[in-house]
């Protein structure tokens, strides 16, 4: 009746719950062995063409490792000992290893919302059992109720649409009076309608699982009004998508006294400054997996692969796979450890953007968002979070030299994917993501990239933050989890956190200061904007609108794993052309391969005064070659470069060579694909960093569909497009 798992539902409706064997035995678009498919970086950059790490782990920076899972390791991950650079203590062991992975996570409180008969919240230890004979009653009222409302035997509900606002009402109730019951309530309904959820049923939906996340959002959300309708529009079990999605709702009176100022007469993009460009590296998604198995399927049916247990179906003989996990990853997993050590290891040679020395002023990096496994939440907890934070942001430090400014991610908290706005009462429910906003500020902070003062800020405003990089350029970050598809909470309000006032005061900060901005977030707007809801993102859009192109000069996210972009045009893009195009979100690449996906990571040349992408390159590595390397020890993974934007994409058009890739040269680039769909083709290739099992795109509605998303910044512009092409691994 509620909701199948987040982002795994994403990426399972990829999948449709099929074995991985179109990953494992792809029909290629490319060859990913000819010498045509690896390219040649431009001499400006004065770089290598390639990376190849060491075959073993490295162990330049992480030295001490768990006994049984040492660097020289080859049947298993390595596993380093990780210590929090906050807390000061190493993570134990059984939280990473692959043989201890819990079902349950029996260590963190379950919070509900306050009962009516109590008054007050429910903050219990998972293994507490708080039924009563009379709430074990009103469950089971509640499960008849449901019951028969799907059954359709009541004439009141003729339509899937009714049955499903309907149960929510019932289900609604419970949470009010019994909020404790709802999670088995909703193990009983999937179990009813044999619904395909993460594992089972009650792996799904217990309470220390999604269940209290479920329950919170009954209990909060206005089921029969607005928040009600986007529910049962999207992936409601077991009526899914059984309403119409709503339309967008009216911003008129919001924007009448939204800003304080009107956007000047002359908001128009500084000139290029013709100094030498600094070099950003952008990475995303990284989703370390510590528990990656060496060896096991990886080319399940379910839902991590490479991880013991998971299994091909039809199966192969037992104590066979058909595809062996290999020591760097698969198409279907996550990011292993020695893959993240070969990647951390190729970005600064392969950039030339490795840690200056201490006199000579380094640059900067940018992270949207993600460094967690995509466990299911029963496998999760405060503590894996605290561990994956400590890691990833430790090798960043390490290996990338200058501040890495970060966006936190929808996988980046437990529970996953959600989150409490300030004004949800009582207070435990309100600050139930505390201490991962207190953790990664704390982090950052040690980590030397923010302030003090801007840590304390980014602990009061859901870990995103505002800070001036030592270049002069204003960084804001946002936490878009509260756009994310399943954050159904007060859908009439398009602030209900309050982040987008916070960036509209920043913004305005740094009109008044004549600064530049650069956004960063996780969760793309725009695009297909498969994973956004509409409210939030209209609002966003009109604030881009304001603040472009004087501005905002560039917006960041990532998310979808694909690489892409999309563009904000003028008057809520009422006119799509170049003279309206005001800026351009730039998706970042995966570091994980998940799903189909080459590895790969991104860098920009950026004018330093301006701070327009002059140029833009991306690295990969080919991970369908991953399994040859398992039969030696003497090399890694590789990563090549990939590509030059301008070259890629600016050659059937003129342009200046000093003029930066603005919103107006992307623009241009979509013209030129409308006119020239081979383009098109190399767009797709480069969407999945040249992976082997990259999809076509060679039908005329493909071809305008993605075309159609670069030029969709919310998700009301991208309802126009036709769907299903937005992923190179759908």
């Amino acid at each position: 009746m509620l909701f199948l798992g987040k982002e795994t539902r994403f990426f399972l409706s990829i999948l449709s719950f099929a074995p991985f064997a179109a990953l494992a035995n792809p029909t290629p678009i490319a060859s990913p062995t000819s010498s045509a498919f690896f390219a040649t970086p431009p001499a400006s950059l004065n770089v290598p063409a390639d990376f190849t790490a060491q075959g073993l782990f490295a162990t330049d920076f992480l030295k001490a490792f768990f006994p049984g899972f040492g660097p020289s390791q080859t049947s298993v991950e390595p596993q380093p000992i990780i210590t929090d650079p906050v807390g000061k203590t190493a993570f134990p062991i059984d939280l990473t290893n692959p043989k201890t992975i819990p079902t349950a996570n029996v260590n963190d409180p379950v919070i509900l919302p306050p009962s009516l008969l109590s008054n007050s919240p429910v903050v219990v230890s998972p293994k507490a059992n708080l039924s009563t004979p009379g709430s074990l009653a009103l469950r089971a009222a509640a499960f008849e109720q449901i019951s028969e409302i799907l059954k359709n035997s009541q004439n009141a509900f003729s339509t899937t649409c009714s049955q499903c606002t309907a149960s929510l009402l019932v289900a609604k109730n419970l949470a009010l009076t019994a909020p404790w019951e709802v999670s088995p309530l909703l193990i009983q309904i999937c179990n009813l309608t044999n619904f395909s959820a993460f594992g089972s049923c009650e792996a799904e939906f217990s309470a220390n699982s999604d269940g209290q996340i479920a329950t919170q959002l009954l209990a909060n959300a206005d089921v029969a009004g607005l928040d009600g309708q986007f529910m049962c529009a999207r992936d409601v079990i077991p009526l899914r998508k059984s309403c119409p999605t709503p339309a967008p709702s009216d911003l008129t009176a919001i924007l009448a006294t939204w800003f304080k100022k009107p956007k000047p007469a002359n908001a128009v993009a500084p000139k290029p400054s013709g100094k030498k460009p600094l070099r950003v590296v952008h990475i995303s998604d990284f989703h370390i997996d510590p528990r990656y198995a060496i060896g096991t399927e990886a080319n399940c049916s379910s839902f991590l692969c490479c991880r013991p247990g998971t299994t091909i179906s039809p199966s192969v003989p037992v104590g066979q796979f058909s595809l062996p996990a290999p020591r760097f990853g698969a198409f279907a997993c996550d990011t292993p450890w020695n893959l993240a050590n070969a990647v951390m290891h190729a970005i600064g040679p392969l950039t030339g953007t490795s840690p200056p020395k201490k006199e000579t002023p380094s640059t900067f990096a940018i992270f949207t968002g993600d460094l967690t496994s995509h466990d299911n939440d029963n496998q999760l907890s405060r503590a894996y979070v605290e561990y994956v934070e400590s890691a990833v942001y430790s090798l960043f430090k390490e290996y990338l030299g200058g501040p890495v400014y970060a966006a936190l991610g929808n996988h980046d908290t437990w529970p996953q994917a959600f989150d409490a706005p300030h004004s949800i009462q009582p207070q435990q429910l309100s600050n139930q993501f505390e201490w991962d906003y207190s953790h990664l500020a704390d982090l950052w902070q040690t980590e030397g990239w923010i302030s003090e003062d801007v840590a304390a800020v980014s602990k009061a405003t859901y870990s995103a933050y505002s800070t001036v990089t030592p270049f002069g350029l204003k960084v804001i970050t946002l936490n878009t989890d509260f756009w994310y598809t399943d954050n159904f909470i007060n859908m009439s309000n398009p602030d209900v956190s309050g982040m987008l006032r916070f960036l509209t005061d920043e913004l305005q900060a740094a009109e008044d200061a004549g600064q530049r901005v650069w956004i960063l977030g996780h969760v793309p707007p725009g695009w297909d904007a498969t994973s956004a809801l509409p409210n939030g993102p209209n609002l966003l859009y009109q604030i881009i609108d304001r603040f472009s192109p004087h501005v905002i000069a560039n917006v960041f996210m990532g998310h979808i794993h694909d690489e892409a972009r999309f563009i904000y045009y003028a008057n809520n893009a009422t006119t799509m052309d170049a003279a309206s195009a005001l800026t351009t979100t730039w998706i970042g690449g995966s570091v994980t391969p998940l799903t189909g996906l080459n590895s790969g990571f991104s860098m920009y040349e950026v004018d330093p005064v301006t701070f327009d992408i002059m140029e833009a390159y991306t690295w990969f590595a080919n991970v369908s070659s991953f399994s040859e390397l398992d039969s030696q020890t003497k090399v890694g993974a590789s990563y090549h470069f990939e590509y030059s934007t301008r070259e890629a994409y600016g050659g059937n058009f003129s342009w200046p060579a000093t003029a930066p890739l603005n919103a107006t040269w992307w623009h241009l680039v979509t013209e030129s694909f409308l006119e020239n769909p081979a383009l098109v083709d190399k767009w797709t290739l480069n969407q999945g960093r040249q992976s082997s099992a990259t999809t076509n795109c060679t039908s005329t509605v493909c071809q305008e569909a993605k075309v159609c998303y670069l030029r969709s910044g919310s998700p009301p512009i991208a309802a126009r497009c036709t769907r299903g092409f937005g992923s190179v691994q759908s």
